[in-house]
């Protein structure tokens, strides 16, 4: 990865003939006139997206305050590399144009002052949010579309930190931002038809799956959706229903294995709505709706129990290494993607 943005790299064979056909598309869709984006904040998200953004052939500049998160977004960046290569996504050649692609920053106005998008990925605090999005609003230019990768805060919040809210977005991207293909694209109260257009056509032309959320609800869809169902595992687990290991072997071979094929919708549709209503009436009462976080986690999270970054959580990762198993976790992840894509394909 390089210490400065550099220029754009050609990338050869079938890469090349899908950026083609994609750039076609995205000229059609409005989106052509972004090439250069920038990403600030290097953490877990950040590195990802940028990423991301490389590998669809965007000039990307990444910023960090922190030093030290660069260099781990560099380390973050090579690997990731590697995962896509060992699944044969890339080539050698390809991969190094992709690194080439992404240019540290450690200055803030120099990041972004050339931007066509500028995507904030900083931790979930709104009011930092809103501070960096009123630097934003003085150093990118003023045409950039400026996105949030915010998990579940208000989109037209943080737009009232900019002069101008049109052009003020959600990107949700979810970890790890370069493998997962979907991206929630939110519209706050006041972002413009063509923001909401130009991001979901340049998502789409890097290979990403846009889902636009036309109402700037906290959590949005995936996360909504997703602590639902973590809630009712907490409480499971806290009930003494089964261990986490068995709740996990659970969600991925019965629903989580049919999630891919046929979302929840389809899957109610298939089943049948009088049974769906069966099921309702008689299970609804019996799961857990606490509106606080669970018992479980709060105690978790009071020991300082953090999950893997801190080597305990509900397992025990004091003997792992987290390179590796966040490598072994995107492989088996691109693996899953492949059956996606064919899936989505047909």
């Amino acid at each position: 990865m390089s210490s400065e943005p550099s220029a754009a790299t050609e990338t050869g064979g079938n890469e090349t003939e899908g950026n083609m056909n994609r750039n076609r598309d995205e000229d059609e869709a409005g989106a052509g006139d972004i090439d250069d984006v920038s990403v600030v904040g290097a953490g877990t998200m950040g590195y990802g997206i940028a990423l991301a953004y490389a590998t669809g052939g965007c000039e990307v500049r990444l910023y960090d305050v922190d030093d030290d998160a660069v260099e781990r977004a560099k380390r973050n960046v090579r690997s990731g590399l590697d995962s896509l290569a060992a699944v044969g996504r890339l080539t050698e050649t390809e991969s190094r144009s992709v690194a080439d692609r992404i240019g540290c920053e450690s200055d803030f106005e120099r990041a972004v002052a050339e931007s066509d998008l500028v995507t904030e990925a900083v931790p979930e605090d709104v009011e930092l949010k809103r501070e960096t999005f009123a630097r934003l609003d003085e150093h990118a230019p003023a045409e950039a579309i400026l996105a949030t990768n915010t998990s579940g805060l208000s989109i037209t919040e943080i737009s009232t930190a900019v002069s101008d809210p049109s052009r003020v977005v959600g990107t949700h991207w979810f970890n790890p931002a370069h493998v997962v293909p979907g991206v929630e694209v939110i519209r706050g109260e006041r972002t413009a038809n063509e923001t909401i257009d130009r991001t979901t056509a340049l998502l789409e032309r890097i290979g990403k799956t846009p889902i636009v959320v036309e109402r700037d609800i906290r959590g949005f869809i995936g996360n909504r959706l997703q602590l639902a169902m973590a809630y009712e595992a907490f409480s499971l687990l806290d009930r003494g229903v089964a261990d986490a290991e068995t709740i996990d072997r659970a969600a991925r071979s019965t629903f989580g294995f049919r999630l891919p094929a046929s979302g929840v919708f389809e899957k109610v549709d298939q089943s049948g709505l009088d049974v769906q209503a069966d099921v309702t009436e008689y299970l609804l009462p019996d799961l857990d709706r606490g509106t606080d976080p669970h018992k479980v986690l709060s105690a978790l999270v009071r020991e300082g129990n953090l999950g893997t970054k801190t080597g305990r959580g509900i397992y025990d990762w004091s003997d792992r290494d987290l390179d590796e198993l966040n490598a072994e976790r995107d492989r088996e992840l691109l693996a899953l993607l492949d059956a996606y894509e064919s899936n989505a394909a047909e």
